[in-house]
């Protein structure tokens, strides 16, 4: 058999070159990856946003914060838990009128102007059961705290192996600089 490079002895040189070279290739896959899930969508007028009414223990809203642009409509939908319920305005805006029991209810109100509308339920607001609705220009993705991009699981996984790899070359790198690489026997 015949000696190749394969078969001889690993330089340090040799591994490091090596080791770079595919840190920079898992590296690379793992951003392409996450950028690969990413998208956006523009907020704009008439958007519809849903806020279910009787969440959580029945008194509350879900959520009880939403914000969405100009022209915009908000649809309360019940769930049927809670007992009765009814949507109304702080300033008086708008109300949906007596409390109501059941799931499959819906009211729903379109926002011309910017500002934020705090509204509750009426047989429950002394528990707590409010909300607000947040009307701005971009809707959700403009101004205050934002999202973010969506970055799928399948990425955020090999972007986990990517740096576990990563890693573990480093380490070994550092084994074979302070302690040698080179296993041959030597003759004298």
């Amino acid at each position: 058999m015949s000696e190749t490079d394969a078969d001889g002895p690993v330089s340090r040189r040799g591994f490091l070159r090596t080791a770079a070279g595919a840190a920079a290739v898992a590296g690379t896959s793992g951003t392409a990856a996450a950028q690969e899930g990413n998208s956006s969508s523009g907020g704009g007028g008439g958007g519809t946003t849903t806020v279910e009414v009787g969440t959580g223990s029945g008194t509350s809203f879900g959520p009880e914060e939403a914000t969405i642009a100009p022209g915009g409509t908000v649809v309360w939908e019940w769930t049927g838990e809670g007992g009765a319920h009814n949507v109304v305005a702080d300033d008086g805006a708008f109300d949906s009128g007596s409390p109501e029991e059941g799931s499959g209810i819906t009211f729903e109100h379109t926002f011309e102007e910017t500002g934020e509308f705090p509204y509750h339920c009426a047989p429950h607001e002394a528990v707590g059961m409010v909300g607000t609705i947040i009307v701005q220009e971009g809707g959700a993705s403009s101004g205050g705290e934002s999202s973010g991009p969506v970055v799928p699981n399948s990425a955020k996984t090999l972007g986990v192996a990517t740096m576990s790899f990563m890693l573990s070359t480093l380490g070994l790198a550092y084994v074979f600089m302070k302690y040698g690489g080179d296993y041959r026997e030597h003759t004298e």
